[in-house]
C-alpha cells in the first residue's frame, strides 16, 4: 500500500502511455481499410470516365413497401376453419350430412303456377232501369275442388254485398257499376274487390272476358333428407323440415320467399334448380 501511495502518478502516468500507444496502433491498422474504401470510391466516381455506378435493385424493396401497405384480406366466412368450423348432422337413416348441405339453402322451387280468377258474361236481361247481369266465375285460387268448380252470380246495380261476394276466404267481392252496349252486344262495367288492394276496373261483353292473377302456388321440395315435399304451397303456408319451420311469406311469378320461425330470417329462393352444395342462400 505503502508502494502504491508513493508512485501512483507513475502507474497512471504509464497506464495512459499504454492506452495511447495501443490507439496509435489501431489506428494504422484501421487506415490500410479506409484507404482501400476510398481507393473504391475514386474508381467509381473519379476514375470512370463519367459513368454513373451501377443502380441499385430496388424492386423486392417496393414490393415488400406495397405489401405491408395493401395487406392481403383474411377469408374469415368460406374457408376460415377457426373462426367457422363446419358442421355435421345426421338424417333420420343415420347418414352423416355436412352442414354446407342443409338448411333452407337446400330448397327447391321446381315450378310456379298461377292461380287465376276467370270472369266472362252470361246474359243481360231485366227491365229498363232494373238491369241484371248474369256472370260466371271460375277460380283456380279455391282451397277445395268445390271451390274450384265453376259460379254464377246475378247482379245489379243496387245488389249487396252477400250476393257480390266471389270468394269467403279472401272475401273477394264484385260489383256492377254501368250497363251499357245494345241488346245484341251488352257491355258491362264491374269492378273486382279484394281487402286492402285497390279496386280493379273492367269490362265484360260476350266478346270479351277477364283473366286475372290472384295468387301463386309453388311447387317446393327439400331433398336433403326423406324428400320433403309440398307440391302446392301457397303464402302463409308452413314448412317444417331440418329442425325448423319456414313459412311462405310470398309467392310471385320467379321466386319463394320463406322466413324462418328460429330466428325470423328471410330468404328467397328463386325458381329453378338446386344451388351447388355450399352456396349460401340471398
Amino acid at each position: 500500500m505503502e508502494f502504491l501511495k508513493n508512485h501512483y502518478e507513475k502507474l497512471i502516468l504509464g497506464l495512459t502511455l499504454l492506452l495511447l500507444a495501443a490507439g496509435a496502433v489501431v489506428l494504422v491498422f484501421q487506415a490500410g481499410s479506409v484507404q482501400a474504401e476510398l481507393d473504391g470510391y475514386r474508381k467509381t466516381i473519379v476514375e470512370s470516365d463519367g459513368k454513373r455506378p451501377a443502380a441499385d435493385d430496388s424492386k423486392a424493396r417496393r414490393e415488400l413497401l406495397a405489401r405491408v401497405s395493401r395487406p392481403p384480406q383474411t377469408d374469415f366466412v368460406n374457408v376460415h376453419k377457426v373462426f367457422n368450423p363446419d358442421a355435421w348432422y345426421v338424417d333420420t337413416n343415420g347418414n352423416l350430412i355436412a352442414g354446407t348441405n342443409v338448411g333452407v339453402g337446400r330448397l327447391v322451387v321446381q315450378s310456379i303456377t298461377p292461380q287465376n280468377l276467370i270472369l266472362w258474361l252470361e246474359s243481360v236481361g231485366g227491365t229498363v232501369g232494373r238491369e241484371s247481369v248474369k256472370i260466371n266465375a271460375i277460380r283456380q285460387f279455391g282451397r277445395t275442388v268445390a271451390d274450384q268448380g265453376k259460379k254464377q252470380l246475378s247482379l245489379s246495380l243496387t245488389t249487396t254485398n252477400a250476393v257480390n261476394m266471389l270468394d269467403n276466404a279472401s272475401k273477394l267481392q264484385v260489383f256492377a257499376r254501368e250497363i251499357g252496349g245494345s241488346p245484341d252486344n251488352p257491355e258491362v262495367k264491374l269492378e273486382l274487390i279484394e281487402p286492402g288492394k285497390e279496386p280493379l276496373k273492367f269490362t265484360l261483353s260476350k266478346a270479351q272476358g277477364f283473366t286475372n292473377v290472384f295468387e301463386y302456388i309453388a311447387f317446393i321440395v327439400y331433398p336433403v333428407e326423406s324428400n320433403f315435399v309440398w307440391r302446392a304451397a301457397r303464402k302463409g303456408q308452413p314448412l317444417a323440415f331440418a329442425g325448423d319451420t319456414n313459412i311462405v311469406v310470398e309467392i310471385t311469378a320467379t321466386n319463394v320467399v320463406v322466413r324462418a320461425n328460429s330466428n325470423d330470417k328471410a330468404t328467397t329462393v328463386p325458381l329453378g334448380p338446386p344451388p351447388p352444395a355450399g352456396a349460401r342462400p340471398k
